[in-house]
């Protein structure tokens, strides 16, 4: 029977746990020093529509680091590592730019496997909402913009003549588009949408269409605009007011790396706006909130187009919990024999 050395396992345990203390205080501070920081809310004359707009250079720019979606199913995406933001008021709008690269154009979306590129700001006046997309009685604002709206309404599909070979009304082969669907339209007047979202799978169209968005295409660069009106008619529309603080949480899609509904490049955790002091900063804390209110159902559903795909059937959070434990394990027995001996 071997004979354990207390001595030696007292040791090893003590500089295992001072280790990954060290690791997770790291990679806590690296997340903090991205993601954390200020920027300025700046005032000016006229909010701009477009991101060429020269007024964006009076607005310091942020960065906020992206990770792929890993709180309900489909998981994924993450392809994109981070983007910038900028903030720019005036009496009657807000207006965010974000930025980002994107080597890939993908605007058409007419074939199967096919999906656009696309981004979303998600809002909370008043207090913190889960970072889930809210929760039942806490539901979050989500203005969304797809490159398929702007840039690929002329795009025809891949297959040539037509699907039907015989007369098809509208209202008979394509019911969402005789529906009113917003997500069927042939054309788009405007590129925004505005979104009322309270957990996981409960995205839902807003009644009042009131957020305008504009991408524009640089190289390898997408940065879109979004524009509304301090305040919204409809019933969830976040309020821009003066004292109160305002949550915002950042996410994009890309298209050729299958990212849609849930598989995108999110922000893990809140910045919020100060409207009184105009500081965009990341809290403390990581907004995480309550994953199992209602409306939480594990779609993860978001608004791109597609289906999304099942996303695998393992929860990350175990994955990465089992590593760091037979890490611990590994590390422990390593010094502990080199200790014994």
């Amino acid at each position: 029977m071997v004979k354990l050395d207390y001595e030696a396992a007292r040791r090893a345990t003590t500089a295992t746990a001072v280790v990954m203390a060290l690791l997770v205080a790291g990679q806590m501070a690296v997340a903090a020093a991205v993601t954390g920081g200020q920027q300025p809310l700046v005032a000016t004359d006229e909010v701009p529509q477009t991101a060429d707009s020269d007024r964006w250079s009076e607005a310091p720019s942020r960065t906020v680091s992206l990770s792929k979606q890993q709180m309900a199913v489909p998981y994924g995406g993450g392809s994109i590592d981070e983007m910038e933001v900028q903030a720019l008021t005036n009496d009657t709008h807000v207006a965010f730019r974000l930025t980002w690269t994107d080597p890939t154009k993908d605007t058409n979306i007419r074939s199967p496997k096919n999906y656009s590129d696309a981004a979303a700001v998600m809002l909370h006046s008043g207090e913190k909402p889960p970072i889930t997309m809210g929760a039942g009685g806490d539901p979050v604002n989500i203005w969304y913009w797809r490159s398929q709206w702007q840039y690929g309404t002329d795009q025809k599909a891949e297959w040539s003549g037509d699907m039907y070979a015989y007369p098809h009304p509208d209202e008979e082969t394509r019911p969402g588009r005789a529906a009113g669907n917003p997500l069927s339209q042939g054309q788009y007047e405007n590129y925004g949408q505005n979104y009322y979202a309270a957990g996981y799978g409960s995205l839902s169209n807003a009644p009042q269409q009131n957020v305008d968005a504009q991408g524009t295409r640089n190289g390898d660069e997408w940065s879109v605009v979004f524009v509304r009106e301090h305040t919204g008619e409809g019933k969830h529309d976040a309020a821009f007011r003066q004292n109160e603080t305002m949550y915002l949480a950042f996410a994009v899609w890309n298209g050729s790396s299958d990212e849609v509904n849930g598989k995108k490049s999110l922000t893990m955790q809140y910045s919020t706006l100060d409207t009184e002091s105009g500081e965009l900063t990341a809290p403390e804390s990581g907004g995480s909130g309550d994953s199992s209110s209602s409306g939480s159902a594990a779609s993860g559903g978001d608004s791109s187009s597609g289906d999304g795909g099942s996303g695998g059937s393992s929860n990350p959070l175990y994955t990465s919990l089992g590593t760091l434990i037979a890490a611990t394990v590994a590390g422990w027995t390593v010094l502990y024999w080199r200790l014994a001996r």
